[in-house]
């Protein structure tokens, strides 16, 4: 038996002491690897080529520009999540969001009849949202005929239900600091859980150069048996240059370093699994993608983007600081799960005009409390308290009395319900899982 690193055994150690936990865990796995096996048995199994795609940042960019490289090679897709405004936003398929009556179908014909009949045999654990929503894009995939499939991983990768698929490669963009209370408040922790998705044979492209994130990778890479590569300097330069833009976007911030990083990734990835590519052609349709809450322009002066951890608000503050130079901003945030909120909207602090704070619907914080955090680390920056987010824009508009650019960020959750123009999906969004918590007894409606 070949001798295993020290990281796998530290990743069983941390299992055992939390023993309940990993058996329930592998028993929603095993129950979403029963539904694959229904849908699409072995050994012939799905008829898409998958690549599963995690990191603390830039997961969906990468998906997205990996849909459109590989559209060269074939209809291509990618599931993303979460959604913004439309629950559909998560569907992609030839760079098009799906249509809401394909969703429908797949649902009411497919995957609802499965997990009703599961309920029928009793079974103790049904699926959750997240499995049943990749179920809906794997069924979708198949039947839309997509040869290509970039699939982004929810939280960490060992654990989460991406990690059951077959897939082609896996792609680990970065770690930084999110979620960190489920997947560990150690840096070595959290690229632990995102290595765990390594599969034997099947290569993990990294585009992280951070030492501790390698330290960790590699070693797990090779317990696996897994090929790894690395997203180099070099890769960065060959796609600046074929872009022929300095890295700029459509509908994302000039010369944004973090975009070009995860073109460079999609790039490596796409010339690993489809020898003899032409990067200048790839690069070319990378620059048709749009992916709504990222950077994304609402209307004159006014952005929006989805930036909710320390690492993509860093991020967004050297967008913006190179796009609108020497201009404050005003921002409108709200924060959202365990997120220590002056750690998530620091980065921003030094390009604020003015904070509004609300609140962040599904799992947000008291916005009270952000605020005064707020107010006290950055006492000199005016912060403005708007509990109904749908009130943010105009209370913005005022505080920009040089015309100052407006940013929408800090939660997902608070820019759906802060510009959603569905009122009807913004109150879905926004009261998600009040069936499960009145049927445990929870606060009515």
């Amino acid at each position: 038996m070949s001798r295993r690193s020290e990281w796998s055994y530290y990743s069983a150690v941390d299992e055992i002491y939390h023993a309940k936990w990993t058996a329930r865990t592998e028993l929603s796995k095993s129950v979403f690897r029963d539904a694959l096996e229904h849908f699409w048995p072995h050994p012939k199994g799905h008829p898409t080529k998958m690549i599963q795609v995690a990191g603390t940042s830039g997961k969906g960019s990468t998906c997205q520009f990996l849909q459109a490289g590989l559209s060269l090679f074939g209809r291509a897709g990618c599931y993303v999540k979460p959604h913004v405004f439309d629950y559909s936003e998560r569907f992609i398929v030839n760079n098009e969001q799906v249509d809401h009556s394909e969703i429908l179908e797949v649902w009411e014909k497919d995957v609802r009849p499965y997990c009703a009949s599961s309920a029928v045999r009793g079974e103790t654990q049904l699926l959750d949202h997240p499995q049943t929503s990749l179920l809906i894009a794997l069924r979708l995939f198949q039947k839309r005929k997509v040869e290509w499939a970039a699939v982004e991983t929810g939280i960490g990768g060992r654990y989460d239900p991406v990690s059951s698929l077959d897939v082609v490669a896996t792609v680990l963009t970065n770690v930084g600091r999110d979620h960190e209370d489920v997947l560990g408040s150690e840096h070595w922790q959290r690229a632990l859980d995102k290595a765990g998705m390594c599969r034997p044979g099947v290569p993990l492209i990294v585009g992280d150069d951070d030492k501790r994130t390698l330290e960790v990778v590699s070693a797990v890479c090779r317990d696996f048996g897994a090929p790894l590569i690395t997203v180099t300097p070099g890769d960065l330069e060959k796609t600046s240059a074929a872009l022929g833009t300095k890295g700029k976007m459509v509908e994302s911030p000039i010369e944004s370093r973090h975009q070009l990083q995860n073109a460079a990734v999609a790039a490596r990835t796409i010339g690993v699994l489809v020898k003899g590519t032409n990067l200048r052609a790839l690069c070319r349709r990378f620059l048709t993608t749009r992916y709504v809450g990222r950077f994304w322009k609402i209307g004159p002066g006014v952005y929006a983007d989805v930036a909710h951890n320390p690492s993509k608000t860093g991020a967004l503050s050297e967008e913006i600081g190179r796009r609108f130079p020497n201009e404050r901003k005003v921002f409108v945030v709200g924060i959202s799960g365990n997120r220590d909120a002056i750690e998530v909207l620091g980065p921003l602090a030094s390009q604020a005009k003015a904070f509004v704070v609300t609140a962040a619907g599904y799992k947000g914080q008291d916005p009270r409390r952000v605020a005064s955090a707020i107010g006290r680390k950055y006492p000199d920056i005016p912060v403005r308290l708007v509990i109904d987010p749908r009130d943010t824009l105009n209370i913005a508009k005022d505080l920009a009395t040089g015309k100052e650019t407006i940013i929408f960020t800090g939660s997902t959750y608070m820019i759906d319900q802060a510009l959603n123009p569905d009122e009807r999906l913004r109150h879905l969004n926004g009261s998600y899982g009040w069936r499960e918590s009145a049927s445990q007894g929870g606060a009515s409606r």
